[in-house]
């Protein structure tokens, strides 16, 4: 039972990562209840799987913070967020697709760029939406 509860604190804390919260050893420990040295063994296994799995994580890295004392997980295949405008600009620009169609496209483009550039671009996004005006087609097609 112990080391379910240790396999799921782990998932847990990498999944956390994974959506970009910035994770705090001290923090951690206390909300699950087990040492830091415990929280340190954690972050070090998901450091060691990132290492030893690149061909399929890319160069993908918990990084730790000294300014801020934390670790943050780093993907080199993120979208920053003047990509990730310059695409939705061009898609939006475009008016191939139906508003939903749209939105559904630019939420799973969104899971591609780190939290805090995410959290930027909403305004942006917000904006470029209200005037969207999308163009009726004689033939009505849907992506699936």
């Amino acid at each position: 039972m112990v080391n379910n509860q240790k396999k799921n604190r782990v998932l847990d804390i990498f999944y956390r990562a994974f959506k970009g919260e910035e994770l705090s050893v001290s923090n951690l420990a206390s909300e699950y209840e087990v040492s830091t040295k415990s929280i340190t063994r954690d972050i070090n296994e998901i450091k060691n799987f990132l290492a030893d799995n690149r061909d399929v994580v890319g160069n993908s890295e918990l990084l730790y913070s000294y300014q801020s004392k934390t670790y943050s997980l780093k993907f080199n295949h993120f979208l920053v967020s003047k990509e990730l405008v310059a695409i939705v600009k061009i898609l939006v620009g475009c008016r191939a697709l139906s508003k939903e169609e749209l939105l559904e496209l630019i939420a799973k483009l969104k899971n591609l760029t780190d939290l805090q550039d995410c959290k930027l671009l909403e305004q942006v996004i917000r904006n470029e939406m209200y005037h969207y005006h999308e163009v009726h087609h004689d033939c009505i097609c849907k992506l699936s």
